[in-house]
Formats: structure tokens, C-alpha cells, sequence
């Protein structure tokens, strides 16, 4: 048997080894690799986060009031936008310096065949720097048939700037903007923008 001292000293050993494995254990846990997923080999990777889902920004300008304006025509009559109540207005900003303003025209120019006659206009508003002196002769050229004005600084404004070129906006009979689309506008998507718009314009009536 041992004498009383060694097993105190024993003792003591025993408790700073299990004190020591103990931290050692406790360093290894807090300091480990960041689990990993494994892949289809065996192979492991770093797990991923899902991807953040951003919902797309709506004009301010949707569900109002789209702003008046009255503004000379090509043909020296006067367009003014509140004339065209009860009817679909496309109002759409350009200028033929535009490449996409260019690709979207002869769409425009399809549609208002197919709907001019059902209560829905398009209007160009030209942001040239010349004006009708460089418009008329591009209007000319593509058979452009919907009105065209000039558009100016203070109406780019009342409609939340134009921050690109082309921009247009959807106004429905009761005058509010339905749908607002910065950019390029396909004919399909105009179409589809339409459709429902024109089919309850020809119930109440």
C-alpha cells in the first residue's frame, strides 16, 4: 500500500491530467473546421447559403395619376394627354440616337395598327436635342404612325426623371399609370400589357 502522501500526490496528478485534456478537448471544438456538406464523390464543400430573392422595384408613378401635358405635334396640332381619357395612352420617352428607343419602333408601329382603332394611342416624346429637325426625317423614313412631340427638362421631371432611355408608361381610360417599364419594352410585353386593359375598355362600353 502506499504511503498517504504519494496518493495525495497521485491524486493531484490525476486532476491536472483530466484538467489538461479536458482544455485540450474544449480548443479542439471552438477551433474545428466549419462543417462541410458532402458532394456526390465523397468529397466535401462549404455549405452555401440560398441565394437572397430581391423583389423588382416599382415605379413610383404606378397606380397614379400619370402628369398632364400639352405639347405640339409633328403636324402642328396639340397633344394633350388628358384629351385621351377614356381611352389606353402609351406614353413613351425616346430619341434617335437611341439604339433600343430604335428597336422598339416597329412594334409601336404594329400595335397601333392593330389597336389605333379600339382606343389606344401611342405617343412618342422625342428627348432630341434638335428637335423636330432630327425627328421628322426618322419618322419619315420608318412610317411612324402615332403622334410624336418634344419633350422637355421639366416634363422628364414630372415623370420621376427618365433615368433611361427608352421609358414608357401604360395610362389606363381613368388616366392612372398601369404599368411603368424603364428600357427596352418588347412588342410581346406591350401586347400583353394591352390585352386586359383593352378587353375591359370594350365591356364598359
Amino acid at each position: 500500500m502506499l504511503p498517504p502522501k504519494w496518493k495525495t500526490r497521485l491524486y493531484g496528478i490525476g486532476a491536472l491530467t483530466f484538467t489538461i485534456l479536458g482544455a485540450g478537448l474544449f480548443y479542439v471544438t471552438i477551433t474545428g473546421p466549419t462543417p462541410r456538406s458532402p458532394t456526390a464523390n465523397g468529397d466535401s464543400q462549404p455549405t452555401e447559403r440560398p441565394p437572397v430573392q430581391r423583389t423588382p422595384v416599382q415605379h413610383p408613378l404606378q397606380g397614379e395619376t400619370a402628369p398632364d401635358f400639352s405639347l405640339e405635334r409633328m403636324s402642328g396640332e396639340t397633344f394633350r394627354l388628358s384629351d385621351h381619357r377614356g381611352e389606353i395612352v402609351v406614353v413613351n420617352f425616346w430619341a434617335t440616337w437611341c439604339p433600343p428607343c430604335r428597336k422598339e419602333i416597329p412594334g409601336f408601329i404594329q400595335l397601333q395598327k392593330e389597336f389605333g382603332t379600339e382606343g389606344m394611342t401611342i405617343v412618342g416624346i422625342s428627348l432630341d436635342d434638335q428637335g423636330f429637325e432630327s425627328v421628322q426625317p426618322y419618322a419619315e423614313e420608318m412610317g411612324i404612325n402615332y403622334p410624336l412631340v418634344v419633350g422637355s427638362d421639366r416634363l422628364t421631371r414630372k415623370y420621376g426623371g427618365v433615368r433611361a432611355l427608352p421609358t414608357s408608361f401604360v395610362v389606363g381610360p381613368k388616366g392612372t399609370v398601369q404599368y411603368a417599364r424603364p428600357g427596352f419594352l418588347p412588342e410581346a410585353e406591350l401586347r400583353r400589357q394591352l390585352q386586359p386593359l383593352l378587353k375591359r375598355l370594350k365591356t364598359s362600353t
